[in-house]
This record gives structure tokens, C-alpha cells and sequence, in this order.
């Protein structure tokens, strides 16, 4: 559990960050110094290169942006980067970087979406990076590169099509629900675990006059529905779709996805697939009103006035929420709490963790050549070194996709507690359609304008249509084993 009161302050490095990042510095000799220096700024030219952030929604996170570019400038002199911003509302995002790799007048160093630098590279929009993660990184003690990043999220970085990595991850995420401490305190409450517990909670809350949650569920992005019915679905379906995780890496991948669909082990038309749509249906009554149109930015600025006694975000809301002065109160977080054999007799009745993909992800456009490539390359490099995620843990709040470097303490609270989630189908990445399906189909079944058979029938029709033209694209076929058999 993560408890915070007033601000947090910047933690100072623990002994072994500072040993990681000693020997980072120690471990790179003259002669890679000059390698990389020469590679990555042609020598004694001057190169410019334009680094686009998304813009940060606190004036103080783009000074630490600039703090990141002037620790960069101190190691190559020559290398001249102009901090720049992109914007942050998804859909305008998706424009303004679709409109500039297309246009070609993207900044050298663009921000995305990993889902995004999927799309782009298979439309030959992006640096194909494969090659350069086989190398070594000499901001991190010139380990190969790949080899600094959680399995995980190099395995979810990989275009599902082609397995080329064209970005780069700087942060993981963990979803919590956060709650107010002190009107937890005020009716005697507990951190619930179980659902019946977490049912009960707010029961009381709202008996005491208190709006138990906000929930937003205004379009796909807000992704309040998207995370429980992933986990919840999880709990009571995973068990029968392990079979297909043939990589044996705890998540299905998208042809191992497309497989089951076709197999018909998964089929969102049966109960083992769509139960957990009347547990989340009963859950709305302790909702803020009118949660159909409430978008993420809303429902985090409720709780945070003490409108409403929980909320469900992730780490990158961190900082908003602990920071915020109008906040009047302490807080905490709990992972969301697990269903039990009463909700449903398929339950695992344990936490499982829908984060862990991979979130502030940084890619360069194919229009970057020469000079300009090799900067930019080593610059990401930098970015994924141990000296930037301390930075960015103790000043961003982010939650590095690096293997060996230790959460700071503001972030103790999203230490997973349980199992990451082996069936993401939901999500934009593996159908869009599907994903914006699940709020535009979901809005309707939780309003009573649709019901259950005919929000079942939509999804797995979605979803068959979905998975029939994915593996149409790749030339998938159970013959030839879903693209396993070459």
C-alpha cells in the first residue's frame, strides 16, 4: 500500500543506485567514449537534433525534461538538442504524429504510443531499431542494450508482424485504486482485498451520504473500463487459454490470441468469457452520476477536490494527485481487489496486474539520416540509462522498464502484488476496433439500452472479424501453426 501525506520530497539515490550509476561511468573506456562520441556527433560537428515531449500537464516536469537534455549536452558537447512539445490529448497526438512522419516534419526525436510504433514501422514511417538493441549501450556500463530492459516490456516493444523494435520505453505503469484516507478513517473503514469486501466499503460510503467512486467511461481512452474488465476476465478466464501462451512468456501474443479465437477457446459469447459484465454492471450504482460522460481528467479532479472517496489511476497520475493543492487530505492506494468463488466459481480468487506494458515510449522518424541517426540513437541510449530513471523516479514519478534499478520510495505503492495479466485482447493493440467497442457496446449495457446476449453477440463478433483479418494479413493458419511453423 502506498500512503502519502503532504508533498513528497525528491529521495536522495540509495547506495546501490549510486554504485549502478558509478559503474556506468567508470565501465565506458576513452576509446568507447570516442567511438560514441564520433558515432553520435560526427566528431567536432555540431549536430541539431529537436527531442518532442508530450506536454507535461505540470509546468515543473518540463524542467526536469530540460535537466535530462543539459545532462546530455555535458557528455556530448556537440550535440545540440532543442526540447520541444507535442500534444497531450490522444486524439490531437495521434494527428499532429501521423501528420508530421508523413509530412516529414516530425522532430527527430518524437514521442508514441507502442501500439503506435507498430502501426508506423509496418507503413515504413519509422527507424527500424532491431539492429542498435543487439549493440551495447554505453550509458549503462556497456551492457547490450536489450539486454537492459524488463523481458516483458521488450516483448510487447516488438512489432507483432514483423518483431522489429522501432521505439523505446522509459516507463512501465501499475494501475491502484486511490483512496481518502480520511474518509476512510471518519467511518471506520479498511483497505478492502476481496470484491465482497470492496462491495461493502461502499455500501457504507454511500450510506453515509459520501459518493463511493468516480469512474470515467466517456470514450477508449479513459480506460477506467478496459482495465477492470481485463483484470476481472483474467481472474475467471486465464486458466483456460494458458495452453496457447507457446512462448511460455506469461502473456498471449497476438498470433497466439488469434489462434484461441480461431480455436474457439475463446469466445466472448460465453459465460466463461463475459460473466464479469453484471459483477461491473452491479458495481456502477456507487458511481459518480453520469459516469457515460465522464472523461479520466474529470474523475481524477473529483477526487482530488474530495468529491468522491476512490478513483482508479496509474503511477503517471502520481504526481498530479500527490501535488495537487487542492488536495485536503491524505491518501493511499490498493491494487483492485480480486473476485471470489461467491462472484464467480471460476475465480482465482488472487491480484492480478494489468500494468506492466510499456508507457512513455520515444521513436525516431525514417526521415532521420547520417549524423542526425546516429545522435539521435545515442541520445535514446541516454534516455534509457540508469542516471535518467532516477531522475524520472524521483522527480517524474515514472516506474523504469530497466531490469536492476531500484523504485524509489514514492512509488513503493505500485509494486505489483499479484500475477500480470495473460489475456490483454482488449486492448487498441491486438483490435482497436474491439477496444472501442467495449466502451461505445459497454456505455449502452451499463445504461440498460442493450442487453447482455446482444453486447455479448457485438463483442465476439468484433472480436472473430478482428482475429479473421489479422491472421488473413500475416498468412496465419493453424497449419502452419499461426506463423510459429516457418
Amino acid at each position: 500500500m502506498f500512503t502519502g501525506n503532504k508533498k513528497v520530497m525528491a529521495r536522495g539515490l540509495t547506495m546501490a543506485m549510486a554504485l549502478s550509476v558509478f559503474l556506468s561511468a567508470c565501465g565506458t573506456t576513452k576509446t568507447d567514449e570516442k567511438k560514441t562520441s564520433d558515432s553520435a556527433s560526427g566528431g567536432d560537428k555540431t549536430v541539431n537534433l529537436t527531442f518532442a515531449v508530450e506536454t507535461p500537464k505540470q509546468e515543473e516536469t518540463k524542467a526536469v525534461w530540460q535537466e535530462i537534455v543539459d545532462g546530455y549536452a555535458k557528455k556530448k558537447p556537440n550535440v545540440k538538442i532543442k526540447l520541444d512539445y507535442a500534444p497531450n490529448d490522444g486524439d490531437a497526438f495521434r494527428t499532429w504524429l501521423t501528420t508530421g512522419l508523413i509530412g516529414g516534419t516530425a522532430p527527430e526525436i518524437v514521442p508514441s504510443r507502442y501500439t503506435w510504433t507498430h502501426e508506423d514501422l509496418n507503413k515504413d514511417l519509422l527507424v527500424d531499431l532491431t539492429a542498435e538493441y543487439d549493440k551495447p549501450n554505453p550509458y549503462t556500463d556497456n551492457k547490450v542494450w536489450k539486454d537492459t530492459f524488463t523481458p516483458t516490456i521488450l516483448s510487447e516493444m516488438k512489432n507483432p508482424i514483423s518483431g522489429k523494435l522501432s521505439g523505446v520505453a522509459l516507463q512501465t505503469l501499475a494501475i491502484r485504486v486511490f483512496y481518502n484516507q480520511d474518509l476512510f478513517k471518519k467511518n471506520n473503514l479498511q483497505i478492502p482485498k476481496t470484491w465482497p469486501e470492496f462491495i461493502e466499503v461502499q455500501k457504507k460510503l454511500k450510506a453515509a451520504g459520501v459518493t463511493p467512486f468516480a469512474f470515467a467511461n466517456s470514450k477508449p481512452g479513459d480506460n477506467h473500463l478496459l482495465w477492470v474488465t481485463n483484470l476481472m476476465t483474467n481472474q475467471i478466464a486465464a486458466d483456460k487459454v494458458k495452453s496457447f501462451d507457446w512462448n511460455s512468456n506469461r502473456q498471449l501474443e497476438l498470433n497466439e490470441i488469434a489462434a484461441a479465437v480461431d480455436q474457439g477457446a475463446i469466445n466472448l459469447e460465453s459465460p466463461d468469457w463475459n460473466a464479469v459484465m453484471p459483477i461491473i454492471k452491479d458495481w456502477s450504482q456507487y458511481w459518480a452520476k453520469g459516469y457515460n460522460g465522464m472523461n479520466g481528467d474529470t474523475a481524477k479532479e473529483m477526487f482530488i477536490r474530495g468529491d468522491v472517496a476512490m478513483v482508479m489511476a496509474g503511477n503517471f497520475e502520481l504526481q498530479t494527485i500527490q501535488d495537487s493543492k487542492a488536495r485536503k487530505f491524505e491518501f493511499g492506494t490498493f491494487a483492485l481487489p480480486y473476485l471470489t468463488k461467491k462472484e464467480n466459481p471460476n475465480a482465482a480468487e488472487k491480484y492480478y496486474e494489468l500494468g506492466g506494458y510499456p508507457d512513455m515510449v520515444f521513436t525516431i522518424p525514417k526521415k532521420v539520416t547520417g549524423d542526425k541517426l546516429d545522435a539521435a540513437v545515442d541520445f535514446l541510449k541516454y534516455l534509457s540509462s540508469p542516471e535518467v530513471a532516477t531522475i524520472q523516479g524521483n522527480k517524474m514519478y515514472t516506474a523504469t522498464t530497466l531490469v536492476n534499478v531500484k523504485l524509489p520510495d514514492n512509488l513503493q505503492g505500485f509494486q505489483f502484488v499479484g500475477e500480470r495479466i495473460l489475456v490483454n485482447f482488449y486492448a487498441a493493440h491486438i483490435s482497436k476496433q474491439l477496444n472501442e467497442d467495449l466502451v461505445r457496446i459497454g456505455q449502452l449495457y451499463l445504461e440498460n439500452s442493450v442487453a447482455m446476449d446482444k453486447f455479448a453477440g457485438e463483442m465476439q463478433k468484433t472480436l472473430k472479424n478482428s482475429m479473421t483479418e489479422t491472421m488473413k494479413t500475416n498468412n496465419w493458419t493453424k497449419d502452419n501453426q499461426y506463423g510459429n511453423k516457418k
